[in-house]
């Protein structure tokens, strides 16, 4: 028979005045046992109280609740003077989700204090350890002689061997923040691996340390270490410093600051530092900086910041663990910009600069500041006519020419009717100044006036198939020709700066017609839900000009015409040497084929063709396919050819879940003009539940004939699960 806590103490607490020898001890013996009653709870085969020796045994299966925390063992005896247990006997101490077990333990259970034995413990949110002796010395604090620590205990229990683990001679635990360890060894799979006199390892989220190093090689860095350190400066901001020596290119700090000003205020400033000791650097001293910073000021009023500065233009090509976007990019941009939104009008506030990484020597331009409106669409009093519009001013800098003022008027007035059920026609007419403070040479200043005139025929057609098959409720084809007449007057704007496409507006007489077909499908899921999903797209468009002519173009305005615009097609003849170029317009544009197929989600094919119907040519095709199956594969290829500027490359990438715990990926960029392998990727990465391993591969080529280079970068993460014990 069990003896039940309440009932056992309260005849203790009635028998001691009988059996005792002095009325004080047995006052004293009352008082301890009272408090004792209201601490602790006790549920146990067999109790009994020493009087001699001020103590409580509790024998047999023994449960006792004092507060958040329960002790489980065979044997407890109770000090009543010391206010101390000693608990033997598979002994395990539960507080919470943490749990201590051992052979004996000694806990004060006023201070919350206590050493174990032949222990092992369990900590949030996932930090597994064991040792000869357990003790607590703190609230959030044990030190552990002879210890182990993993995190692989939740996926990977005893008598398992752990995917990992730290061993030391002795090691002080900070709950939720981080372990020191002294003669520390690293162990894989039972197999000693490392060793250090000291080490400190982060555990819980957010935990100032030494994170895991990172290890690289490649034939231009030589060996690379990179060793991160993390540093939790308080609940809202943290500071991650990462040490890096590359043999071959010499000592480099990098630093990332991220922070939280307010629930809808945030950012993270990023910053390195290189001293490049390499024979090929363009200068010893290299660097970065880039802020990034989102805000919402008022429920209208949004403030953003993308700020980069690098210290030369060849910077971001010349580390190979950097990502391809990053390698890879044309431009550097950095904006700050404050916006204002509301349902009649959206103005902004802006600061930019803008870096061209694709000249050979510096070219920048700047917008400091601009400022701009733009006005929805609205109605005229009462009257069907629309009324819309933009307007800015900018202060526009260019390292390579002369600053100048900019003023831009762009407002306009449209007249929506309805001339069938089937058939709907739009009327515009526009005014657009444009004035400069300067001329292009900086010779006074200048403005430009242009009137727009347009019409728009458009139409929507639609035929429904009620379940056609294929499990699907319903198929809608959807058809949207369109119509569109435009004419703006020719100027020569060969004194007006050129910076952006503000500055040309090129002339139009021009008649456009446009075919939309759309496939969308309706289906109901397993659940009940019902979907819709655009099945397929195909479009046509291609524009006639009315009045080609031999005209003089913007080199700006010509390098951004590409083969898919039908606003305009020129042939250019010869450069002015001013900025602009002499070309012939064309009669007809390209004409355009724009598809995209999505049988499933999560599988889509895209693609665009232009071609030149008056040279009988392809002039530009795009296309890219997705396929993201994240249980079997992850496909992602793009194939990109403008005959004018001799691009003709193929990018794709592709991921395999060989198993569970084991990822492929691969990654090629192909040049098809000059036969040019640029870069070509290849990884494996091992995931388990408390670490991950990958190893990638990575060749790269600037160009043809040029150097190669050939890297392998070596990746090992710990894992802290988030997964509760059972």
């Amino acid at each position: 028979m069990r003896a039940r806590p309440t009932a056992v103490i309260a005849c203790l607490l009635l028998l001691i005045p009988v059996v005792s020898h002095a009325q004080d001890r047995s006052l004293q013996d009352l008082d301890r046992l009272q408090r004792l009653r209201e601490a602790v709870k006790v549920d146990a085969d067999s109790l009994e109280y020493s009087e001699a020796e001020a103590k409580v045994i509790a024998k047999g299966n023994v449960h006792i609740v004092m507060e958040n925390r329960s002790l489980f063992a065979d044997e407890v005896t109770v000090d009543l003077d010391d206010q101390v247990m000693v608990a033997t006997g598979n002994v395990v101490l539960m507080e919470g989700l943490n749990r201590l077990q051992g052979d004996r333990l000694e806990y004060n259970y006023r201070t919350n204090l206590g050493v174990i034995t032949h222990a092992s413990a369990f900590l949030e949110p996932g930090v597994s350890f064991s040792g000869v002796e357990i003790r607590r010395e703190g609230e959030r604090q044990y030190r552990i002689l002879d210890s182990t620590f993993t995190t692989c205990r939740l996926c990977q229990p005893e008598p398992q061997t752990p995917d990992w683990e730290f061993r030391a001679s002795e090691a002080t635990v900070y709950q939720d923040d981080f372990i020191v360890s002294r003669n520390a060894s690293f162990w894989i799979k039972g197999i000693p691996t490392l060793f250090s006199p000291v080490a400190a390892y982060p555990i819980g989220p957010r935990r100032t340390g030494f994170l895991i190093p990172r290890f690289l090689y490649s034939n231009s860095d030589g060996f690379v270490v990179k060793q991160p350190f993390f540093w939790a400066i308080s609940p809202s901001q943290d500071l991650t410093l990462t040490p890096i020596y590359r043999t071959k290119v010499g000592f480099e700090i990098m630093a990332e600051y991220r922070y939280i000003l307010a629930e809808d205020a945030r950012g993270r400033m990023t910053g390195r530092y290189l001293r490049d000791i390499s024979s090929s650097a363009p200068q010893g001293d290299r660097g970065e900086f880039k802020w990034l910073h989102d805000q919402i000021l008022r429920p209208a009023w949004t403030l953003k910041a993308d700020v980069t500065y690098v210290s030369d233009q060849t910077f971001q090509k010349t580390f190979v663990d950097e990502p391809v976007l990053y390698r890879t990019a044309r431009t550097i941009p950095s904006n700050v910009f404050v916006t204002q939104t509301t349902p009649q009008y959206m103005l902004l506030g802006l600061l930019n600069v803008t870096r061209d990484l694709s000249q050979t020597t510096e070219q920048r331009t700047g917008r400091l500041p601009e400022i701009g409106l733009q006005w929805l669409p609205g109605p005229v009093g009462g009257t069907p006519l629309l009324v819309e519009g933009q307007t800015s001013a900018v202060y526009l800098t260019q390292n390579r020419r002369e600053d100048t003022a900019r003023f831009d008027f762009y407002p306009g007035l449209g007249l929506p009717l309805v001339l069938t059920p089937w058939l709907n026609a739009t009327s515009g007419v526009a005014l657009r100044e444009t004035v400069y403070s300067e001329k292009s040479g900086g010779s006074g200043a200048t403005s430009r006036i242009l009137v727009e005139l347009g019409e728009r025929l458009t139409s929507r057609l639609a035929r429904r198939f009620d379940e056609p098959g294929l499990g699907l409720l319903r198929l809608t084809h959807v058809v949207e020709p369109a119509l569109t007449y435009q004419y703006i007057p020719w100027v020569d704007q060969q004194p007006l700066p050129q910076f952006d496409t503000t500055d040309f507006v090129s002339g139009q007489n021009r008649l456009t017609y446009q075919f939309t077909n759309r496939l969308i499908a309706r289906w109901r899921e397993a659940g009940g839900e019902v979907r819709n999903h655009e099945v397929a797209t195909l479009g046509i468009i291609q524009s006639w000009n009315l009045q080609p002519r031999r005209r003089e173009f913007s080199d700006n305005y010509l390098t951004g015409l590409t083969p898919e615009r039908v606003d305009q097609a020129v042939d250019v003849l010869a450069s002015l040497n001013n900025g602009f170029s002499l070309a012939q317009e064309r009669t007809l544009s390209n004409l355009v084929f724009s598809g995209a197929l999505s049988p499933v989600p999560g599988m889509a094919f895209q693609g665009t063709l232009a071609l030149n119907t008056e040279a009988g040519r392809t002039d530009g095709i795009n296309a890219g396919v997705q396929l993201r199956r994240p249980d079997l594969l992850t496909l992602e290829a793009g194939y990109t050819y403008v005959r004018d500027r001799r691009v003709n490359g193929v990018v794709g990438r592709i991921e395999i879940p060989v198993t569970r715990t084991i990822l492929l990926d691969f990654l090629t960029r192909y040049d098809v003009h000059t036969a040019t392998l640029l870069e070509q990727s290849a990884g494996i990465r091992y995931t388990s539940c408390c670490w991950e391993l990958s190893l990638k591969y990575t060749y790269r080529a600037q160009g043809p004939a040029l150097n190669v280079e050939n890297s392998v970068q070596v990746t090992l993460d710990l894992r802290v699960p988030t997964a509760t014990p059972r």
